[in-house]
């Protein structure tokens, strides 16, 4: 009877500890606590895809202009020195290993300009960045060893089919910051809704292994996920700088594979699609780079005067004549789409050429060649583009002609259509003859 006198008294003392504890929440630290919504991602679906085309990409057969062969850069006098191609696979063939170690986006417009070069240190960083997805993934198109690996031990491959069929490669996330502000506040400020617009996405590239790499004609060995790839060559360093880049002018300048940078032009956010609504509907947000379509060879001298040859990016913005350097050929673009809400088009009048696409823009939007449309497709008869905010747009049928790289270089026509606020998850079709 004594114990449990006792027991009951030792309960009751300990229940009255617990109720008299302070907590950090308590003292007003709760903003630097994690809470239930930046632990569990009920609404974001973060979608990365390596295809200039959003929708139905080209077949790997399909690539230059059907042959489903890789590019190669101009070679001779004063271009890339002459190449020997061994055994060169088609590209589909081509093993292609990707490490990204996370996707950031950022509302801080004024300080993220000039390509992040005002960003300094740390500090700056973690107040520019949302860190919204800081797990590494590894994709990779074929396994590179016998055991067990980071690729397939997280479903890589699988994930690099959707990285380049033009579904998407799922990369885990938590949700983003939305503020909240009043109504009042939000009209006062020009900005008559509710969350946050962002104005940069970002993928940081640890490395991208391509699996074609000779040095004197003999196989490159190469390293990826710590394992040694024959064969192989890693391309983040080749594309991190433009062809020409001084050792001087690199100390100045935020690699681009380091990341693949989106920034958002003015014209691009009038109808913005990297606004992010408070509430709890769910939204994806899309973030893509243009390689599979772009996929091209290139050479340099080594220092050892031996020639090496690997699979880059093709000279689309920036030649490249043999240097070391040959970066600035890949572009980034990112947009939320909200499946609730969104709609379909169907576009009739496409050739079925594999040389022309159809782009979608925003209507303000004048820059068609050296950005990324917000949406496109390869510009087959009846080709369907989905997920569609409401809007106003253009649909521009673009051509692979001037310079044949894979990359649409010239504006054929355009047509403008609207996608109206009501009613929702609608088709609607839109007439334009390309070519």
């Amino acid at each position: 009877m004594k114990s449990k006198f006792l027991h009951t008294c030792f309960m009751i003392v300990l229940l009255s500890i617990l109720m008299d504890c302070k907590t950090k929440i308590d003292l007003g630290d709760e903003t630097k606590l994690p809470v239930i919504s930046t632990l569990f991602n009920n609404r974001m679906l973060l979608l990365l895809k390596g295809t200039y085309a959003t929708d139905n990409p080209l077949d790997w057969s399909e690539l230059n202009n059907g042959t489903g062969d890789l590019y190669v850069d101009s070679q001779g006098e004063g271009l890339d020195p002459t190449m020997t191609l061994t055994s060169l696979p088609k590209a589909g063939s081509l093993p292609i290993f990707l490490d990204i170690g996370e996707v950031r986006i950022s509302s801080k417009y004024l300080k993220g300009l000039n390509e992040l070069t005002q960003i300094r240190d740390t500090v700056d960083s973690n107040k520019f960045w949302d860190y919204i997805a800081p797990n590494r993934q590894v994709f990779c198109t074929v396994t590179y060893s016998f055991d067990n690996n980071t690729c397939t031990e997280s479903n890589g491959i699988l994930k690099a089919n959707d990285f380049f069929n033009g579904i998407g490669a799922q990369f885990p996330s938590n949700d983003p910051s939305s503020e909240t502000l009043s109504w009042e506040q939000a009209y006062s400020s020009g900005q008559p809704w509710l969350g946050r617009e962002y104005y940069y996405a970002a993928i940081y590239f640890r490395s991208l292994v391509t699996g074609y790499a000779l040095d004197a004609e003999i196989p490159v060995r190469g390293r990826f996920d710590n394992r040694t790839i024959v064969n192989g060559l890693n391309i983040v360093p080749r594309n991190n700088y433009v062809a020409g880049t001084t050792t001087a002018e690199k100390s100045n300048i935020v690699p681009k594979l380091f990341p693949a940078l989106y920034t958002q032009l003015p014209t691009q956010s009038v109808q913005s699609d990297m606004r992010i609504r408070d509430g709890f509907d769910p939204y994806i947000l899309e973030v893509r780079i243009n390689l599979k379509e772009n996929l091209m060879l290139h050479s340099y001298t080594s220092s050892r005067a031996t020639t090496v040859t690997y699979v880059g990016v093709s000279d689309i913005f920036a030649d490249h004549k043999g240097e070391g350097d040959a970066g600035g050929n890949i572009l980034t673009r990112a947009r939320v789409i909200y499946p609730e809400v969104a709609s379909s088009i169907i576009i009739t009048g496409g050739g079925n050429s594999l040389l022309h696409y159809y782009g979608i823009f925003r209507f303000q939007e004048t820059e068609y060649i050296n950005v990324l449309p917000l949406a496109a497709t390869p510009a087959k008869q009846n080709a369907k583009i989905k997920y569609l905010n409401p809007g106003t747009y253009k649909v521009v049928c673009l051509g692979d002609l001037s310079k044949r790289d894979g990359y649409p270089d010239t504006v054929v026509r355009e047509t403008a259509f609207t996608i109206p606020d009501y009613p929702f998850r609608q088709t609607y079709e839109v007439a334009l003859s390309c070519p």
